[in-house]
């Protein structure tokens, strides 16, 4: 599912990594907005942990629990221009992933705790 912007863009074909750890997945109802000003320009990598901002109600990188909820793993790859919102749909809110194919991110812990209803597979 591709990402929506006011900006019209076109982007060649690209393979991609499979996080899924189970095709029993659930998707955000609606969408999310992710906030442009909070995502650096170019790639936003599938499996990239986001939370929306309980005062903007965007969704941004996910750092902290405190001031988000709604925490949601992305399933897709999305091109940042660092300026415009993003709106994506394939954000997974309940499901299984593969823990070692998620991006870097110091705060996996406190993700893990905050979103029990994803389960992280240990692929061995």
């Amino acid at each position: 599912m591709p990402a929506y912007t006011p900006k019209f863009t076109t982007t060649a074909f690209k393979g991609g990594k499979n996080i899924l750890a189970s095709e029993h997945l659930q998707f955000i109802e609606g969408g999310a907005t992710l906030d442009g000003t909070k995502f650096a320009a170019g790639l936003i990598e599938v499996g990239t942990l986001i939370a929306r901002n309980t005062t903007s109600g965007k969704y941004e990188k996910f750092t902290t629990v405190t001031g988000f909820d709604s925490l949601g793993i992305l399933n897709i790859d999305a091109i940042s221009d660092g300026v415009h919102d993003l709106v994506v749909g394939e954000v997974i809110v309940r499901g299984s992933v593969y823990e070692a194919k998620l991006p870097t991110n110091a705060a996996l812990a406190a993700f893990k705790t905050a979103a029990p209803l994803i389960r992280y597979v240990k692929h061995i």
